[in-house]
Formats: C-alpha cells, sequence, structure tokens
C-alpha cells in the first residue's frame, strides 16, 4: 500500500512520534489486564509486579526512578511502565479523597514508597480510608487494626506512613466530606 500524501496533507495530520510510540506501549498494559490472557509472558511480568500489587501498578502516581527500579533492568518492562505513567498523568484528575497510598512518589519515606501488602490484601487503597470524617483525622491505630483486621504488631508501618502522607493531601482531605469508601468505624 502507498500513500501519496501532498505536503498540505502531511502538515494537517502531524504526527507526534513519542505519543505514537507511547500507544503502543500502553496496549501491552491492556494486554496483561486482560484475566483471560495466560501467555508465558504475562506470567513473567505478574512475578515482578506481585509485590508492588500487581495490576495495582497501573493506578499508582509512580515517578519513573522507582518504575525503572521496579523494572530492574527489564528494558521493555521500563518502556511500559515509564509510557503508561507518562499517558495517565497527562489524564489525571482525580481528588485527593481518591488518592492511592501505594506506590505513590508523593507518599515517601526515605524517598521510598510504601506498599503494605497485607494491608492491601485487606482492601486498604485509599489514603480516605485511613481517615475519619467525623473527627477530621486519620483513624488511630487501634481503630485501624478493629475496621481492617490488621496485626496490632504494626504501629511503626502505620505512624511512618500516616506521617508521610504530604500536608496537601490531608488538607484536601479536610475539605472533603463525602468519604469514597464504605468503612465505618462500628
Amino acid at each position: 500500500m502507498k500513500f501519496n500524501w501532498t505536503s498540505d496533507e502531511a502538515t494537517t495530520y502531524p504526527i507526534n512520534i513519542d505519543s505514537f510510540l507511547n500507544a503502543i506501549k500502553c496496549s501491552w498494559v491492556k494486554r496483561y489486564l486482560d484475566n483471560t490472557n495466560t501467555s508465558k509472558w504475562k506470567l513473567f511480568y505478574q512475578k515482578i509486579l506481585k509485590k508492588y500489587g500487581d495490576s495495582l501498578i497501573f493506578e499508582c502516581n509512580i515517578s519513573n526512578t522507582i518504575l525503572h527500579e521496579i523494572a530492574n533492568e527489564n528494558i521493555f518492562l521500563s518502556d511500559v511502565l515509564s509510557a503508561w505513567s507518562d499517558v495517565t498523568h497527562n489524564l489525571e484528575t482525580q481528588t485527593s479523597s481518591k488518592t492511592i497510598l501505594w506506590n505513590n512518589k508523593d507518599i515517601t519515606s526515605n524517598n521510598k514508597t510504601f506498599f503494605y501488602k497485607d494491608w492491601f490484601e485487606r482492601s486498604i487503597k485509599y489514603v480516605d480510608q485511613l481517615y475519619d470524617y467525623r473527627i477530621k483525622d486519620f483513624y488511630s491505630f487501634d481503630n485501624i487494626c478493629y475496621i481492617y483486621g490488621t496485626s496490632s504488631n504494626h504501629f511503626l508501618k502505620y505512624y511512618t506512613l500516616i506521617k508521610s502522607i504530604p500536608i496537601h493531601i490531608k488538607s484536601e482531605i479536610n475539605t472533603n466530606n463525602t468519604p469514597c469508601t464504605q468503612a465505618t468505624f462500628v
């Protein structure tokens, strides 16, 4: 197939090569998220991504530095994750109440993001799930243990996470009166 474009047509339809390449790389995310896909390549990448929440990684506000660390010298995975981050960063319209706790470049301690697998498996995903709207402050550690059934041995994990949430996220949650979760302290 041959295309005979005039110079006028070429300027009418400019091709952004970076966007085109990012779109191709992002198409692999769709293949990865397809639950019917049991290809060996997917199983290989699942093993790598499992310790970061598996498909959760595609929802997180993650820095390119951390993405490269996750990919651990796997150039293909690094390229796909970077492209996905670039594309979704441009589309981001979420409020802070929907801010994901895990792998979030804005919530760090010693320049490292958080991912508590045991908390994630108990459906703790968003910042506002740790927030008590009645008293306009974060739940106490004992309340978190009670509500989500987390281990009472992990006070330091809780304290480090809560103290690492930046003030701008905390203040936006304070002004938001609508919790995004149904978890309620009884």
